[in-house]
């Protein structure tokens, strides 16, 4: 008895192979997406860990938070009783290495991801840090929870690129970003922080160039958190740190929640495709991104 054999047609095998091509095309960007927002749930976790190990940290120092650091462990030195694992310093999306002997030992062999919140304009102080009062920016010593006027609404921690003793600083937060948009930088923007109260968030950020300060600037995309950067948002700060930008020459005595409203308000131009911090290799003047 004979059987005839019937295959697939060359037609019908294009046609198959089309519509597994568009449904890869649909779904990889959602599969990328949902990778991304895992990785970003996990950094969001961290951060609210590192809270919570600051307050327990806080209620063994009369209600102190700790000083800047002044040991090659950087802030998270003295909480490290408090969290055990330095496994939870570290993001999926940073690996620069880490080559200090001390912290190597500790067990920390790429950077922290998270800074500590020195304040807008880091050196001037003004977050959880007492102003310098002699012109040095060197083992300045925490603030009293008391000073803390919005608990829920001041930074502790949050996603940095800055390097050493990490801090979440206006200028320095971009250290070591070399991205040229605002969809370039960590989780696309959304950096994540721990507040005083222990609770912690996923904040929308935006960036640009600002060649006078560190490279980059990154400062919340929403004006209510502008003030997030100091223990008191109304406090008057004085530049007696030695520094010198257009900030400072601008600024020698300044509102602190009015550091990033003077960036946004400063540095107006929008930046061309691709604008890079001199430093960085680029011949950009100060500009934002737009994209």
């Amino acid at each position: 008895m004979n059987r005839s054999i019937k295959g697939f047609t060359l037609i019908e095998l294009l046609v198959v192979i089309a519509i597994i091509a568009i449904l890869a095309a649909i779904l990889f960007p959602v599969f990328a997406q949902a990778k991304l927002a895992a990785k970003k749930t996990v950094s969001l976790s961290n951060t609210k860990q590192l809270s919570l190990a600051m307050n327990m940290y806080m209620n063994d120092n009369d209600d102190t938070t700790e000083q800047e650091p002044s040991t090659s462990l950087d802030w998270w030195g003295p909480m490290l009783p408090y969290f055990k694992s330095v496994g939870i310093l570290l993001s999926s999306e940073r690996h620069d290495k880490d080559t200090n002997a001390a912290r190597n030992a500790a067990g920390l062999y790429e950077l922290s991801a998270y800074g500590y919140n020195w304040g807008p304009y880091a050196w001037n102080l003004g977050g959880l840090l007492v102003p310098p009062s002699n012109g040095s920016h060197s083992n300045n010593v925490g603030v009293n929870g008391t000073a803390i006027v919005e608990p829920a609404n001041t930074f502790l921690f949050g996603d940095t690129y800055d390097t050493p003793r990490a801090t979440i600083a206006i200028g320095f937060a971009g250290d070591t970003f070399y991205g040229t948009s605002n969809s370039g930088l960590r989780y696309g923007g959304m950096f994540n922080y721990g507040f005083v109260d222990g609770h912690a968030k996923s904040i929308q950020m935006k960036a640009g160039v600002w060649n006078e300060a560190w490279e980059h600037f990154i400062i919340p995309a929403n004006p209510i958190y502008y003030g997030s950067y100091c223990s008191d948002p109304n406090a008057v700060i004085t530049n007696n740190a030695g520094q010198a930008s257009n900030f400072d020459s601008a600024n020698p005595t300044y509102v602190c929640k009015d550091a990033a409203k003077w960036v946004h308000d400063n540095i107006t131009t929008p930046c061309v495709a691709g604008a890079q911090a001199t430093a960085n290799g680029g011949s950009s003047g100060d500009c934002f991104f737009t994209n």
